[in-house]
């Protein structure tokens, strides 16, 4: 099988030839059928995650099982699944809450194991989650983390509820989905942006208003607060990794309101007591999603609460990785699928 390996942090995927993946006991083979390029893989190649060298990125995937090991009951050579992406032990605490994103020893799928910018990608079988046969595989794969990710940030880690006033900064492709989560949870939703291509999109989401970001903050900021009431945001989603961004993020929310990063950046922000004292507001982070979180937004998708057809315009080959990572990079899409 074809693998694109990083080998370096800074250094382009290396495409090579494998042998076909022979699953252990309780592991499944799937044959990879898309596998989406997210901004974390982004992050990855610049050393962000500190990874396991060489390896296979990729864990924004689908496909159907190729091979069964020992011990495996419910899935079948054949079977559709989409993939989730953290290898989890199901047995301490946090696994017990349902927390297993935040296993006690969590392993990731394109961070301690090779992942699926390869033809074949070998996981533990509960982390292949079945879907329906008549599922486009290619929106399955956005689904698990473009769509998955933001779902867990406001309804797991927020709460958010409907009539809150969600302002959402960063319209990729997390923060796009972020957009119409919220919409379609019954809130008002303000989008922010530099690209007035990206608040067009927004505002087809189902944002109430859009604030450009290119004219400075103080403008953006301004622009927030007149399109809130006095009180300000319940919840401001920080999709952009980016400390400036961070500190924009806690500039902005309202009184009583929470903060949630997303976006990952290597750069410390700042923030005084003071300001989240007085406006009794809070700071979370939200890291990826469990596997129901997959489970609910297929759902959505399938009742069409959601689209996708915003992520799927870029596809490509796996021998075109490097391109896609690219052009992610660069802010010219918002997901690239690869097809191997």
């Amino acid at each position: 099988m074809k693998a694109a390996v990083l080998r370096g942090y800074g250094e382009p995927l290396e495409l090579v030839e494998r042998e076909p993946l022979v699953p252990g006991t309780g592991q499944v083979v799937v044959e990879v059928k898309a596998c989406g390029v997210c901004g974390s893989d982004v992050f990855l190649r610049k050393g962000g995650f500190d990874s396991v060298l060489p390896i296979v990125p990729g864990h924004e995937a689908s496909g159907v099982v190729a091979r069964v090991g020992p011990d495996v009951e419910g899935l079948r050579v054949g079977d559709p699944v989409a993939a989730y992406y953290i290898e989890h032990c199901g047995q301490c605490p946090l696994c017990v809450q349902g927390r297993v994103n935040m296993c006690l020893s969590v392993r990731r799928m394109g961070v301690e194991f090779d992942g699926a910018f390869a033809g074949e990608v070998l996981i533990p079988a509960r982390n292949a989650i079945a879907v329906e046969p008549g599922d486009d595989l290619a929106a399955v794969a956005v689904l698990t983390d473009a769509v998955a990710t933001p779902y867990h940030a406001l309804v797991r880690v927020a709460g958010v509820e409907p009539g809150m006033t969600v302002v959402v900064l960063g319209v990729g492709g997390i923060g796009s989905n972020a957009v119409q989560l919220a919409a379609h949870l019954g809130c008002e939703v303000i989008a922010v942006s530099r690209s007035p291509a990206k608040l067009d999109l927004a505002e087809q989401l189902g944002a109430r208003a859009v604030v450009s970001a290119a004219d400075g903050e103080g403008r953006m900021l301004d622009g927030i607060r007149q399109a809130c009431s006095p009180a300000g945001p319940q919840v401001v989603v920080q999709t952009v990794g980016s400390a400036d961004v961070d500190s924009q993020a806690l500039e902005a929310v309202g009184i009583g309101g929470k903060v949630l990063l997303i976006g990952a950046s290597m750069e410390p922000f700042s923030v005084r007591a003071v300001d989240l004292i007085w406006k009794e507001a809070s700071v979370h982070g939200s890291r990826g999603f469990v596997p129901d979180d997959i489970r609910e937004v297929l759902d959505l998708y399938r009742h069409g609460a959601v689209r996708v057809d915003h992520l799927l315009r870029r596809q490509r080959p796996l021998e075109e990785a490097n391109q896609a990572l690219d052009e992610l990079e660069a802010g010219q899409v918002l997901r690239s699928v690869l097809i191997p």
